[in-house]
């Protein structure tokens, strides 16, 4: 199927984009981000929407000034506004972690949705992105929700975030780049193993492909979305019983201890999600090991017992009730 043809369609079916929305797209001047620019600019039309370019410049390597540069002549050539942000100071380091790079872009990318009232802000993550990113939280240990992986949509501090090109493979990608004779920058960390997820790509991934299964990457992205629909699922039925049979305000989430306990072993560690999440508006500083002691709290401790959560969270068994507060 022709790649515009595909990713149309995903467009349509997964609503991710409405007629009249303002899409902020992040082109990093790679090969996937200018592909995502020059599709949504050849299906602008047809979808009935506005584009605007955002660039971060991590300030990291010798040639990211090039890129910025670069993205910006493409922005330029396309008629398209362009938003440009940079990492704050000039650090002796060449090293960030993936992780807060990822924050620093996301942030940005929030913020120029903000400023100009986008609708959504585009990104460029691929199905071999997916594959590698289940398999890495596979190596640092997850549960259903982390072996989602990346999804099409997902909502970050008031921000919409869509990856259009998840049904796409790299050699896609690539064969569209050939076609339409697009340039693009190459970026020379994607080849540093001090990476996880470049380790992963350029090292685990091929051994486990030549040695085990060459249908891995299908593999990893059909566990990712089998576990999505069972993840909804039981996310719905969790909602239902929060919104139910929890006494909230901003700051406590009070559960009935008989409640608490008829509910299924699932159901009870995705109600002491929702708390979380209800308190502090996040849940990724929550992990197994914060649930286990709650769990272990509530089965095996006195009355008036206590345990302290990421976030200044704190749970306590009372007679009746589950108490969880923000101190």
């Amino acid at each position: 199927m022709d790649l515009l043809k595909r990713v149309l369609d995903s467009i349509i079916k997964d609503g991710l984009i409405k007629t009249g929305d303002t899409v902020v797209v992040g082109v990093s001047g790679g090969p996937d981000s200018v592909t995502l620019l020059h599709v949504l600019y050849q299906l602008r039309h047809r979808l009935g929407i506005n584009l605007h370019v955002a660039h971060f410049n991590h300030r990291l390597r010798p040639t990211a000034d090039a890129d910025e540069a670069f993205v910006k002549g493409l922005a330029d050539r396309l008629g398209l506004p362009i938003s440009v942000s940079y990492r704050k100071g000039r650090s002796k380091s060449r090293f960030i972690s993936e992780d807060k790079a990822r924050q620093l872009r996301f942030q940005f990318f929030g913020q120029v949705a903000h400023r100009i009232k986008a609708q959504s802000v585009a990104l460029a993550h691929t199905q071999n992105d997916l594959a590698e990113t289940v398999l890495m939280r596979l190596l640092r240990g997850t549960g259903l929700l982390g072996l989602r992986g990346v999804l099409s949509e997902h909502h970050m501090a008031g921000t919409k975030f869509i990856r259009p090109f998840l049904s796409i493979q790299r050699s896609q990608i690539e064969g569209y780049l050939k076609t339409y004779r697009l340039n693009y920058c190459t970026d020379e960390t994607n080849k540093q193993t001090h990476y996880l997820r470049n380790k992963i790509r350029l090292k685990l991934f091929p051994s486990l492909i030549k040695e085990y299964n060459v249908n891995l990457p299908h593999v990893l992205v059909d566990l990712a979305c089998t576990t999505q629909a069972d993840y909804d699922y039981l996310l719905n039925q969790a909602q239902g019983l929060f919104k139910q049979n929890a006494s909230v305000s901003k700051t406590k989430v009070r559960i009935k201890m008989v409640f608490f306990f008829r509910q299924h072993l699932c159901m009870q560690r995705m109600l002491l999600r929702l708390s979380f999440e209800h308190l502090t508006a996040d849940f990724k500083q929550l992990n197994f090991l914060h649930i286990q002691e709650v769990e272990d709290m509530l089965y095996n401790r006195p009355i008036g017992s206590i345990v302290h959560w990421p976030k200044s969270v704190q749970a306590l068994k009372s007679k009746d009730e589950l108490v969880l507060k923000v101190l």
